[in-house]
């Protein structure tokens, strides 16, 4: 008896949803109820499979109901759970005030939960439920986990989540579970719903029986009828109970492996569509205002001006383009460009029409056996300069450099403003390094493909293993995103780091490498001094 008394007696034998009901108030103080959205029934049936991924509007509960599962699974299935979010502060805060108050509205989560002497951390049964903040690596890989919950994943670390990845990989159970806002179109959470199975609800028109996709209606869908609006049919004018749905999956050969839901804030009734048109009427006319009524309303990821590179962009990319992939190339000099890690990325770049970029050749390769690739490259494709990140491998960059015999080699740090050239070392250790303003460098590549017509190319593929770089590629340039240091309106926007945007670096070390090469190509590089830096590599060339 006394133990239960300390820890209270388990309740035995429900289901996910049943136990919901039974024990988790809502900040009105009502039960969980899925009566009322119809749309959670299957997510909600779905919470054995392995993996899911929720690409949400904002304000649609799923913290709530991601939170009861992580408790669920302490409570009924005696499991341990790791809650993520984007950072330690935000994680902390949220134990502290979403759980606490979940657990407070409840005499039975009360009687079972415990805290511990670690803020984050919570006890039934020695299980554990921890909150994580991924903003570093520590919190990563230091945790075994049966289920992880990654809330908020468009502000996460990327390469720190995929470590933490592996805090399942002891288990069974093995849970991964995504939910977010999404922010950015190809990235992020939209780029794990794309790799899913691709669940939209459809909602059947009681007049005509047609079905729709309200998201994908929007605005012509919504109606103004004697003060109120109203969501209504696009084809018969029949107003639409959004409960009356389905889940279609639109690749449904992923489903064994991966479901996904996209759930807009218009599919759950309840909420005032009047604010919401509102809001939609606001944002005419403002561009960032639209992105995140777009992001937050429509579920429809939108990066404004924040992502240069979309998939639109890409599209003219494609049609724009009339080459294919080379392995070779002698017809004028190229640039090489390599972005630096355990494995390095690698971009070929000729110029072309002026000011133009055309791409070569792309591939990735072990660090270690980087050198050598070069060696072949630097004469396959008639290099006649090439850009290295000096870190995180300093010592390989140099060894890299040094290498070459035909091409002029540079190390590139991001530092200053204008484009700089120097030298670092001494006597046959020198080796040239070019300084460049990460952010403005960027935007002078980003704005080669972003302008129409392009004047940045990709190749065309010839197999599918290059069909497989080449989406790759595509990825990473979409990753080249921006994102302000405070919220404020005028602070600078700056490109993010510590995301999987490798090609895309390797791309814009390519093109200052072929600047320097040839002095053409490309949005010329801010130059010190007026040396003409062009002429003095091609002069270095001795051909």
């Amino acid at each position: 008896m006394l133990i239960k008394d300390l820890i209270g007696e388990r309740q035995a034998g429900l289901d996910f949803a049943e136990w919901m009901h039974k024990n988790v108030r809502l900040d009105d103080g009502k039960p969980w109820d899925m009566s009322r959205r119809r749309a959670l029934v299957e997510i909600v049936g779905n919470m054995k499979h392995r993996q899911m991924t929720i690409l949400k509007g904002a304000q649609t509960g799923f913290s709530t109901l991601f939170l009861g599962f992580a408790i669920y699974l302490l409570d009924q299935a005696r499991r341990n759970v790791i809650y993520f979010l984007p950072t330690q502060k935000m994680s902390d805060r949220f134990s502290t005030t979403r759980m606490d108050a979940f657990v407070n509205r409840s005499e039975y989560l009360r009687s079972r939960l415990r805290g511990t002497d670690q803020t984050g951390l919570k006890e039934i049964d020695t299980h554990f439920l921890y909150f994580v903040g991924l903003q570093s690596v520590l919190g990563a890989i230091s945790i075994p986990s049966d289920c992880n919950l990654y809330d908020e994943v468009d502000l996460i670390d990327q390469e720190n989540l995929d470590w933490s990845l592996d805090r399942i990989a002891a288990s069974d159970l093995a849970l991964l579970r995504f939910f977010s806002v999404g922010m950015f179109p190809g990235i992020g959470i939209d780029e794990r719903y794309q790799d899913g199975d691709r669940r939209r609800w459809h909602v059947r028109c009681r007049g005509c029986r047609r079905e729709q996709v309200v998201e994908d209606e929007f605005p012509q869908n919504f109606i103004r009828h004697k003060g109120e609006v109203m969501l209504v049919c696009v084809k018969c004018g029949t107003p639409l109970d959004v409960n009356e749905g389905r889940w279609i999956p639109e690749k449904p050969e992923r489903t064994r492996d991966h479901v996904s839901y996209r759930v807009p804030q218009l599919i759950m009734p309840g909420l005032n569509l009047a604010f919401i048109w509102d809001r939609w009427q606001k944002a005419q006319n403002k561009p960032s205002k639209l992105a995140k009524f777009r992001c937050s309303v429509l579920a429809r990821p939108d990066g404004g001006d924040m992502q240069p590179i979309t998939d639109e962009v890409l599209q003219r990319v494609r049609q724009a383009g009339d080459y294919y992939w080379h392995d070779r190339w002698s017809d004028t000099i190229t640039g090489i460009g390599i972005d630096m890690g355990d494995r390095a990325h690698i971009a070929v770049a000729a110029p072309f029409a002026g000011e133009g970029i055309r791409f070569l050749h792309f591939e990735e390769i072990d660090v270690e056996d980087l050198v050598e690739r070069v060696k072949h490259l630097e004469h396959a494709f008639n290099a006649g300069a090439l850009v290295i990140d000096a870190l995180p491998y300093k010592t390989t960059s140099k060894q890299v450099v040094r290498s070459l015999t035909r091409a002029v080699g540079y190390i590139q740090y991001f530092k200053g403003s204008d484009l700089k050239e120097k030298s670092e070392g001494e006597g046959d250790r020198t080796v040239r390094v070019v300084t460049v303003d990460r952010d403005e460098s960027l935007d002078e590549t980003t704005d080669l493909f972003a302008t129409v017509p392009p004047l940045a190319l990709l190749p065309k593929p010839r197999t599918p293993a290059e069909e497989q770089v080449l989406r790759t590629v595509e990825s990473h340039l979409k990753k080249l995103v921006k994102e302000k240091e405070k919220e404020s309106e005028d602070s600078p926007a700056r490109y993010k780091k510590n995301v999987a945007n490798h090609y895309g670096m390797a791309i814009n070390s390519a093109r200052i490498a072929l600047w320097l090469a040839t002095g053409k190509g490309g949005a010329r590089p801010g130059l010190t001094g007026g040396q003409v830096v062009g002429r003095s590599v091609v002069a270095d060339l001795n051909w």
